[in-house]
This record gives structure tokens, C-alpha cells and sequence, in this order.
């Protein structure tokens, strides 16, 4: 087959570059999902803003509900990686505040301007096994957190009783940012990073 050209598989056409149309259908899904919710948001929106029609969507995802848990885990796995690498080297204090500015950045980049569902909002809307899929896909989010306090209660500079309970409530604060962010605000996104790492910091040296 010719670059350019796409094959039929009855009444769906099925495009030559599978990779970019899936990037696409995943592009625009989350766009649409944080904006209008699970609910709100139709196949044929999604599949109008990715250039294909909805035969389309149900062939690279059985559903609508399997488009929302990839989407889900695609954000997941992008933006750990730039996440581990802010948060790699340094004293726990410095690791800790490059991880609060660095999630805090990675969730004002992807903001749309229109968001109005959060993460945690959108997971809710997949089944319970779906949903303990995500949860094993962002542990390593915790587990990177939980390393840096550990880290920094054996160099004696935090001052936590429970790592587990004190990452969650970190990565929660800085997750649901969305809530009450506006680009066109009085504070910036570098701002809000270094007061989110200072908050981050007063909570766990106690």
C-alpha cells in the first residue's frame, strides 16, 4: 500500500498511519472530557475534532469508556517521565521542591483554558476495575514521593509520621490546581509553583 492510502474493513476506513490517528483520537478526547465530563462528551465530537468519523474511533477503542482509560493513562505516562527527571538528584529538600514546581507546572501546561473535570473527576466515570487499572498506572507517582520523604526523614530534615499520607495529600493539593487557577490571574504559573513548594515544604518539616 502507498503512503497516503488507507485500507477498508467493511464500512470503517481504516487510516495508514495508525499511530498519529490514535494520538489524534487521544488528543482531542481529553480535551473534550476535561471540558464537558464523561457524559458530556459524544464520539462524534471527538471523532469531528480528530478528522475521521466515529467507525473510526471504534476501531482503534471497543468504547467510549476504553477511549477515557487510555486517555487517562496516556496523561499518566507522559508526564511521569518529566516528573522522576525534575525530582532525580539533590537533597530531599531540593527533590521535594523540584517535584511540587514540576507537577504544578505539568498541570498548568496541559490546563485548557475550559476545564472544568479534574483527573480524579474523570477516573470516577470508569468501572471499579478500570479505575484500580489507574491506580496501579500512577503509583509510581507515589512511590517517587514516598522515596523523597523517606529520603528526607533519614537526612533528619522532615518531620512526618506517615509517608504514604503525606504523599497523597501533596500530590492531591497540587492535582486539583485546576479548581481555581486562570491563566489570566494575578499570579503566574512560576509563582504559583514556588508558593506551592514552599506550602509543600512547611508541611512536612513540621
Amino acid at each position: 500500500m502507498r503512503p497516503g492510502t488507507s485500507a477498508k474493513a467493511g464500512s470503517i476506513t481504516v487510516p495508514d498511519d495508525p499511530v498519529g490517528a490514535r494520538e489524534r483520537i487521544l488528543g482531542a478526547a481529553i480535551r473534550y472530557f476535561q471540558q464537558y465530563g464523561y457524559e458530556g462528551t459524544s464520539v462524534s465530537r471527538i471523532a469531528a475534532a480528530a478528522g475521521m468519523t466515529p467507525a473510526n474511533i471504534y476501531w482503534h477503542f471497543p468504547s467510549k469508556h476504553d477511549l477515557l482509560a487510555e486517555a487517562l493513562h496516556s496523561l499518566y505516562s507522559v508526564a511521569f517521565e518529566g516528573l522522576a527527571a525534575a525530582a532525580q538528584n539533590g537533597t530531599a529538600e531540593e527533590r521535594l521542591v523540584n517535584y511540587a514546581r514540576a507537577y504544578v507546572r505539568m498541570q498548568l501546561t496541559e490546563l485548557d483554558a475550559n476545564c472544568n473535570f479534574g483527573y480524579a473527576s474523570l477516573a470516577s466515570s470508569l468501572s471499579s476495575e478500570k479505575q484500580r487499572e489507574l491506580l496501579r498506572a500512577g503509583r509510581p507517582y507515589l512511590d517517587l514521593l514516598r522515596e523523597i520523604l523517606e529520603q528526607g526523614r533519614t537526612e533528619q530534615v522532615f518531620q512526618i509520621k506517615e509517608p504514604t499520607v503525606t504523599a497523597f495529600a501533596i500530590s492531591t493539593m497540587c492535582e486539583y490546581i485546576f479548581t481555581w487557577y486562570r491563566a489570566d490571574g494575578p499570579l503566574t504559573e512560576d509563582e504559583v509553583g514556588d508558593q506551592y513548594a514552599e506550602l509543600v515544604l512547611r508541611m512536612v518539616r513540621g
